[in-house]
């Protein structure tokens, strides 16, 4: 029989690339929405352009409904499209007090709309987890066979392996005068505990098997016009072609069963039909909110909560001095240009974690609405070449706590969830601001410490922990390291679920590892 992994985002590929790999036979079920015909049509015709071509009016059908405010980022589309967050029939209903988070029934998950960030756990995060980094570094390795990462090693290596460096991206001007600056008092930031790195990037940087490589059009937060920044939907065209693989999109799971002989996964279709596939293990990849009502509905815990945990996230602008001679719009790449990592006790016995933003048109909104009507005399674009934005995540030890319920409504269900914010994580926040601002001096940057805006509980996508691994027998929702809920022996949780806490360093390449290594050694035994 096959093993069925449910869910085409980042556990669900990387456990399938496992299992193929140990030669079993897959079937992956999936939502498996995409972009529509029409987006599609034109991004084909946008990628056959030549380059030179794209700024303006042919690419701004990309930048449809997508804004921004001093708040961030409402909603992250991708090529103009809302697709990876659209309900389907016999999703699973979410309502939230406090709450502000997504899921994806789309083809590729959220990898569809996510930073492309890519780093791994340091050890020292991982405390109370029944697994090593030294256990998931060959699956770190094994992800970066299928993953291209543009990325190199540099001061951030010691702490935070590269396994496989290529080359990293280019950095925009206002990135290049920030890492020299920091580069000329390296020595003095690590006594204070700061380390810095170029960032690493899930991109096709020379373009392998695309129309090109990367033009540098700026364009990156609405979508590559090259198909550049990856998405766990290329690793699934790609698996098609292997004669074990099965793709079955369309399907939304309503529950899985566990028997003697293997397992059952209850299926609805967009018609509304029920179907069923047997399978001899089913592997949950199918996003953290999505699988817990799942795994509620199918072990019938009704009223009974499960804990999420996340890494707190938040936006932190940051001011130099003076602009950057050479600032040009048109030509730089707009994901995180550099790394910092905060490793401070004082702070944090964890890594607080900084992501590095240079300048895109989405900070000219903003920068228009706090000036208001000042904004037509004042010379906001000149003060484009001298912002920064750090984005910044905490561990979950200083984070916010959602708790979940799966309550029985009508002929249905409904996974309502309620979250409590830490004060701890204001604490933090407030002490990095002060170190930010001691160290002004080598990053040459200014914290904007008025304009620091916390994102909602959910908001960073970095969520999981709510069928946290443990050592030895799992109880109640704990799970075991294959990633089986207390009772089953067939049924295995793959994605955020099953992480014990939410370092703040990237989430989704560890995931990935370790669902990588559930798949490659369940794959493998007998």
């Amino acid at each position: 029989m096959a093993s069925l992994v449910i869910g085409s985002g980042p556990a669900g590929v990387a456990c399938a690339k496992a299992l193929l790999a140990a030669g079993r036979s897959v079937v992956m079920i999936d939502g498996g929405q995409e972009l529509e015909p029409a987006n599609a049509a034109k991004l084909v015709q946008l990628s056959a352009a030549a380059p030179e071509t794209w700024a303006g009016e042919p690419s701004e059908w990309m930048r449809a409904g997508m804004q921004s405010s001093v708040e961030g980022i409402p909603l992250k589309l991708t090529y103009g499209s809302d697709f990876p967050y659209r309900a389907l029939r016999g999703s699973p209903r979410v309502e939230g007090s406090g709450v502000n988070t997504k899921f994806s029934l789309g083809k590729g998950g959220l990898s569809q709309v996510w930073g492309a960030a890519v780093m791994p756990y340091r050890q020292d995060d991982m405390a109370g987890w029944p697994i090593t980094t030294a256990e998931l570094a060959p699956h770190y390795r094994a992800v970066l066979d299928f993953m291209p990462v543009a990325m190199q090693r540099d001061g951030l290596e010691d702490a935070f392996p590269t396994f496989a460096p290529t080359e990293a991206m280019p950095l925009s001007p206002q990135a290049k005068a920030m890492l020299g600056r920091m580069a000329a008092h390296e020595e003095g930031l690590a006594g204070k505990g700061v380390t810095f790195g170029r960032s690493r990037l899930a991109v096709n940087l020379l373009g392998a098997g695309a129309p090109g490589g990367c033009v540098r059009c700026g364009l990156c937060m609405y979508g590559c016009p090259y198909g550049l920044i990856y998405t766990t939907a290329q690793t699934v065209d790609a698996m098609r072609s292997d004669p074990k693989f099965s793709y079955r999109p369309g399907c939304v799971v309503q529950r899985v069963e566990e028997h003697a002989a293997g397992v059952r996964v209850l299926t609805m279709n967009q018609r509304g039909e029920t179907g069923t596939i047997e399978g001899e293990h089913v592997f949950i990849g199918a996003g953290v909110l999505p699988t817990a009502a799942l795994m509620l509905r199918s072990l019938h815990e009704y009223q009974k909560a499960v804990t999420f945990r996340e890494s707190h996230y938040f936006l932190l602008p940051m001011l130099r001095p003076a602009g950057v001679p050479g600032f040009k719009r048109g030509d730089l790449h707009t994901l995180a240009q550099l790394f910092v990592e905060v490793l401070d006790e004082k702070l944090s016995p964890h890594t607080i974690h900084l992501q590095t933003y240079t300048y895109n048109d989405l900070f000219e909104a903003p920068i228009r609405e706090k000036l208001g009507p000042l904004a037509m005399m004042f010379p906001w674009r000149a003060l484009l070449q001298r912002l920064y934005l750090f984005q910044g995540y905490l561990h979950s030890d200083h984070s916010a706590v959602t708790k979940g319920r799966l309550e029985r409504e009508g002929d249905g269900d409904v996974l309502r969830l309620n979250a409590t914010e830490q004060p701890e994580s204001g604490l933090v926040l407030q002490g990095l601001v002060r170190k930010l601002m001691s160290l002004r001096g080598a990053t040459g940057l200014v914290p904007l410490r008025a304009l620091m805006r916390r994102g909602e509980p959910g908001r960073g996508f970095h969520t999981g922990s709510s069928f946290p691994m443990v050592a030895g027998k799992p109880e109640g929702f704990e799970s075991d390291t294959l990633g089986r809920v207390a009772g089953l022996k067939r049924v295995h949780v793959v994605d955020s679920s099953v992480l014990p806490s939410i370092p703040a360093t990237t989430i989704t390449f560890t995931v990935m590892a370790n669902a990588h290594r559930i798949g490659t050694l369940v794959g493998s035994a007998g």
